[in-house]
């Protein structure tokens, strides 16, 4: 799915236009900003936009939604694989305040402090995240740079890494559930001086 399907956070024109949060909330909730659209929040956070619709039935429109307006993002995986299989479904990086770090040339540009996140199909007991430098074939040179033991609820894992700058390299996170893992793929990374 493709975030052309969904419209931009609308203004609201007048008020009592923006529809009130639900009365009940299973997760935490989100005040949405100009350039969202339930598909980018739904990414952000892990869920599907499924699951944020099913949380906010004040959302009569998934098209419609406005700057300002507060939503529900609940706790929850992303939907699992009809097969059962656990894997990683994404390694994100993001800026402290939540926004996609941009890619330059195939690779992810980072700031000094970058928040790590990655979702998988099951709740995981455990995520390690690590980093290989660059020119490099092994994995016995890779370094962890965190550790994340999330809630037993939710597939997503996360860290705040503290970034040397310098830092060239491919950054790939596994995660446990008991003693079945799942390695994620490489994302080459880059800072800058």
């Amino acid at each position: 799915m493709t975030n052309d399907k969904y419209t931009r956070a609308l203004t609201p024109v007048i008020a009592g236009q923006v529809p009130r949060p639900p009365q009940r909330c299973d997760g935490r909730f989100y005040t949405v900003v100009a350039s969202n659209t339930l598909f980018n929040i739904a990414q952000r956070f892990g869920v599907t936009v499924q699951q944020i619709i099913v949380a906010n039935p004040q959302i009569e429109n998934p098209d419609i939604i406005f700057v300002g307006q507060v939503i529900c993002i609940p706790t929850g995986t992303p939907t699992p694989e009809p097969n059962g299989e656990f894997r990683v479904l994404t390694l994100r990086f993001l800026s402290e305040t939540g926004q996609q770090l941009p890619v330059v040339n195939g690779a992810v540009q980072l700031n000094a402090r970058v928040i790590v996140r990655a979702t998988f199909t099951r709740p995981v007991s455990r995520a390690f995240f690590f980093q290989e430098p660059t020119g490099t074939e092994t994995c016995e040179l890779a370094q962890l740079i965190g550790v994340d033991c999330p809630s037993a609820v939710t597939g997503v894992a996360e860290i705040l890494w503290q970034v040397p700058a310098g830092t060239l390299g491919r950054v790939f996170v596994v995660a446990c559930i008991n003693s079945i893992c799942a390695k994620s793929d490489e994302v080459l990374v880059v800072r800058n001086n």
